[in-house]
């Protein structure tokens, strides 16, 4: 059986897993900056350096008062020890929507000179523009860009943790197949909370039909950890009617599976409520007597081994004009397991695009484009100009 993966080290794999989480984390920070000014975003972008600072050994204060006057304040304040002496860098975290020009660097750089902060960083996931790159090389002061953050992500490594066997990686795909995928205006979903990680228990049960003399069936059948119910099948080996299928889970078996920290992404990422470690609620003996339950009256059945594996699932909630949407990812292999968005709002059709009024999903026969705006409709959407020539229009642009 060929590996989906190349062999890699579990460090390495782990530190997949928080790339692919922090991206959504990333996206999601960004999708919010795009439509609320920095007092309403939550200080998304001051909680992401948090979390690069915590796992760089940094402790952080954020909006820290340095002085004596309620001016002398920095977004964060990270400090850590390096011997005897304490080493301190201070972030400014620009969260609106346009550029940081250098007139905004010169303040800061004045500010952390007033002071006595050697080390300062400005952050800011839209860039930067005019002379700031020029005022910061001038002044000592680094600037981190949306990819520049996205890179000091990547260069989190992970420390050793609970051990827990049967831990498979986040794919790299995760992200993009959560956030845009199959529809020609699917950025108008917005994720409306931070993605949910939870690594759920599987046990892989293999077994072999023979009639006394010489094998027949060879297969496995995969039990959900928690609750002992039945997710997929598959035959490796012979024929045998009925056998439950989903093509789901089975192919976590051809991913290198690993012993080791458990990629949890806690404290210090702050994500301790997003991702969680289900816990299993079935044991290995009660997975054989399934098995036997399910495949039973064919012949002699036996139970050839169980494995457990650790799959990470991926839960979104989305937004569209108001309207909400579940995604289910198995995000080992990249499977959708459930997607509220994969289905007509007004039939039973695979859907096209994402009504921009409403927020429903409507197929081919069911979408209609504005005329003057290009906005995607449907037909309950749509509103028409003319008595001949019926113009479709969406509502805005039928009242300009």
């Amino acid at each position: 059986m060929s590996l989906a993966y190349p062999t890699l080290n579990y460090r390495a794999r782990l530190h997949h897993t928080y790339s692919a989480i922090l991206t959504l984390r990333i996206e999601y920070a960004r999708v919010r900056m795009t439509t609320s000014a920095r007092a309403e975003s939550g200080n998304f972008v001051v909680d992401m350096v948090c979390d690069v600072c915590r796992v760089e050994g940094f402790e952080v204060e954020k909006n820290a008062q340095t002085g004596d006057s309620p001016s002398y304040f920095v977004d964060i304040l990270a400090s850590r020890k390096k011997g005897k002496k304490v080493q301190r860098v201070a972030f400014e975290c620009w969260e609106g929507t346009s550029q940081v020009e250098g007139r905004e660097v010169e303040k800061f750089a004045a500010r952390l000179k007033s002071l006595g902060i050697q080390s300062g960083i400005y952050v800011s996931p839209k860039g930067f523009g005019g002379n700031a790159e020029f005022m910061a090389r001038k002044l000592g002061v680094e600037l981190w860009d949306l990819a520049k953050l996205k890179e000091r992500v990547e260069n989190i490594k992970a420390p050793e943790r609970h051990k827990v066997p049967g831990t498979l990686p986040v794919a790299r795909a995760a992200a993009s197949r959560i956030l845009a995928h199959g529809l020609v205006n699917g950025t108008f979903l917005k994720l409306s909370s931070m993605p949910r990680l939870e690594f759920r228990p599987y046990f892989f049960s293999n077994f072999q039909i023979d009639d006394g003399r010489k094998k027949l069936v060879q297969g496995v059948v995969v039990f959900d950890g928690v609750d002992g119910r039945v997710c997929d099948a598959a035959l490796f080996e012979g024929h045998v009617e009925d056998l439950p299928s989903t093509g789901f889970f089975v192919d976590c078996l051809e991913i290198e599976s690993s012993t080791g920290s458990m990629p949890k992404l806690p404290p210090e990422l702050e994500m301790k409520n997003t991702v969680t470690v289900a816990p299993s609620g079935v044991t290995e003996d009660m997975i054989r007597a399934k098995t036997k339950e399910i495949v039973s009256g064919r012949d002699e059945v036996t139970v050839t081994g169980v494995q457990l594996l650790h799959i990470p699932i991926v839960t979104v909630e989305m937004l569209a004009a108001g309207k909400s949407y579940r995604k289910i990812l198995q995000a080992a292999t990249g499977k959708m397991i459930w997607d509220d968005t994969q289905k007509c709002s007004l039939c039973d059709h695979k859907p096209r695009a994402i009504c921009e009024v409403c927020g429903g999903t409507v197929c081919l026969e069911h979408e209609r484009t504005c005329s003057s705006c290009r906005k995607h409709l449907c037909t309950d959407c749509v509103v028409t100009k003319g008595i001949v020539n019926k113009i479709p229009l969406c509502p805005t642009c039928k009242n300009a």
